[in-house]
């Protein structure tokens, strides 16, 4: 008759059987998870607080903002032209999509802001990356795009012929590289050891994707809002430099 009676599962088996059951569960979820962007604000969000990548990140990001600032001022010191030839309009006007679809670090930040979401759970492998230098490293990120977005639309409007339009345009993309060549300058080896270890889990370290369709959409939302801020400023440019030169043209007919 005992042999009849089922024996229960051992509580070792019953372990087991959980253990393999969560252990597909994670990996069923590993289409939830999303890489980092090998830029050096990752490695400021990874970094231990007042550690050397902490610093290093701290201060690629000012010297990006420096160099932004010398081209701002001169920028500002020549002025806006009062006329432009009709095909350099054309030509601006087709470059606006692009100004800001190669803004690298804008598109990191809007895709962060509608995807990506922190989780405890990287701390195991990274004790300094809390959930406030997640914040910081996104919101520094966005205004490096957004400043250098900025220097691009003045250098656009400032273009007194094609040639030269192109030429501006693409002399400054390569400021906006600079991060991303000073993460691989660590994770080469070409800098401190301690460096490269931060720089190497960029690569590695995942987050989870947000399961929310509102904030799913702001990618897209913020994407077309800034072209369509770009769109308005530009035509209001144009509207400007028309006002003027109706207004010149009045006064020349005045007094003659």
């Amino acid at each position: 008759t005992s042999a009849l009676i089922p024996t229960p599962p051992s509580s070792t088996t019953a372990k087991s059987s959980h253990t393999n059951e969560s252990y597909d569960n994670t990996s069923s979820g590993s289409d939830n998870m999303l890489d980092l962007s090998d830029d050096v604000y990752n490695m400021f969000f990874l970094s231990n607080t007042n550690g050397p990548a902490f610093f290093y990140a701290v201060y690629i990001y000012l010297l990006k903002l420096s160099l932004y600032t010398v081209i701002a001022i001169h920028l500002y010191q020549e002025g806006l032209p009062e006329e432009t030839d009709n095909l350099v309009k054309v030509t601006q006007f087709l470059l606006l999509p692009v100004a800001v679809a190669i803004q690298e670090d804008l598109i990191s930040c809007f895709f962060v802001i509608a995807n990506m979401e922190y989780s405890p759970a990287v701390l195991a492998k990274n004790p300094g990356a809390s959930q406030w230098k997640f914040t910081v490293s996104n919101l520094c990120r966005g205004f490096d795009g957004l400043y250098c977005l900025g220097i691009n639309f003045i250098v656009l409007l400032q273009a007194s012929d094609v040639l030269s339009l192109f030429l501006n345009f693409a002399a400054l993309q390569f400021l906006q590289t600079i991060d991303n060549v000073a993460l691989h300058l660590a994770a080469d080896g070409y800098l401190a050891e301690r460096l490269e270890v931060v720089a190497d889990n960029v690569a590695t370290t995942k987050l989870p994707r947000k399961d929310n369709r509102f904030f799913n959409a702001l990618d897209s939302v913020l994407f077309l809002s800034t072209l369509g801020g770009l769109f308005a400023a530009y035509i209001a440019h144009v509207a400007q430099q028309f006002n003027a030169s109706a207004d010149d043209v009045a006064s020349s007919e005045g007094v003659n």
